[in-house]
């Protein structure tokens, strides 16, 4: 029987010449179809995988957050096992984990140096203020100012999933806010997404795909404008439909970020940084530890002898 294949490709964003993600279909000797994925690029993504024609076979629309690079999505039986399957395929997938649960108490590090000490700017107002633009949902960032080039470590244990590099720092003027800024994006383990912006242009020390860990250091802070400023900004989100949307037959315009407040170790305790609050990066093993592996551990330990 003849096989009958279109494959459609519609990326939430866009990653660059080579498709983020490639599916393809292996006939078995028992006439059976599996079908496949390759991921070329880190971090998680929604997968559809419909199927709108079938012969000699029963599915269902295939659904699954992939974060792994490669691996089996499906198999087709062939009911009458006689004869081949015939069928069209098409799939679409969206950037990150969808609706994954987010730990909403997990104990994140302060993004500097142990001991270094500092005050925070919440942002509640950044896109809306300078950009003319609508507040997103749960809209929360935070800001930390300092007089020197500030080394910038990671505030919890992920993947790396993308880097900007290419700006170069405005230090000409003085300005309030602009949104040409080299950054670094890190997915966490529970799906959420952690930007850091404000890095030196070629001053970031991590790579696309790198696991990263509590106090990695990320990079080094970029000077803000003419004056001895330099500025991180720092927010936490995931991805979730908008409400009474499912994920059965969701498009782009159904997905939306949802920023999330994040608590840090702070005093000996796991609280929420509040506006210009005074704090000192501090941690215990539980903290920086959490979420590492034994072997993790001890590579850690013997770095710092």
């Amino acid at each position: 029987m003849k096989k009958l294949i279109l494959i459609l490709l519609i990326p939430f964003i866009s990653f660059g010449q080579k498709d983020v993600i490639e599916v393809n279909y292996v006939i078995n000797l028992d006439k059976s179809v599996s079908f496949n994925y390759k991921k070329n690029h880190p971090g998680s993504f929604f997968l559809i995988l419909e199927f709108n024609s079938l012969n000699n076979t029963r599915a269902n629309t295939f659904k699954r957050v992939i974060s792994s690079p490669s691996g089996s999505l499906i198999k087709l039986k062939p009911t009458n096992p006689d004869e081949g399957i015939g069928f069209q395929y098409s799939f679409q997938y969206y950037e990150g984990n969808l609706n994954s649960k987010i730990d909403y108490d997990y104990p994140y590090i302060l993004p500097f140096d142990k001991r270094k000490s500092n005050f925070a700017n919440e942002l509640y107002s950044l896109e809306n203020t300078y950009l003319k633009k609508k507040l997103p949902k749960n809209w929360k960032s935070y800001s930390f100012e300092f007089k020197k080039p500030e080394i910038v470590r990671a505030i919890r244990k992920g993947i790396v999933v993308e880097i900007i590099n290419k700006f170069k720092s405005k230090s000409d003027n003085v300005y309030s806010y602009y949104s040409e800024q080299n950054s670094i994006k890190i997915e966490h383990k529970d799906g959420s997404i952690a930007s850091y912006k404000g890095f030196g242009n070629n001053q970031i020390n991590v790579k696309i795909g790198q696991q990263v860990f509590p106090q990695t250091k990320l990079g080094e802070l970029a000077k803000y404008d003419s004056r001895e400023r330099y500025r991180l900004y720092l927010s936490l989100y995931s991805f979730k439909t908008i409400e009474g949307k499912s994920l059965n037959k969701i498009k782009s315009s159904d997905i939306e970020i949802n920023y999330i407040t994040p608590k840090f170790y702070i005093n000996g305790e796991i609280k929420e940084l509040k506006n210009r609050e005074r704090f000192e990066v501090d941690y215990n093993e539980d903290v920086l530890f959490k979420e590492m592996k034994r072997r993790e551990i001890k590579k850690y330990k013997s770095s710092k002898q």
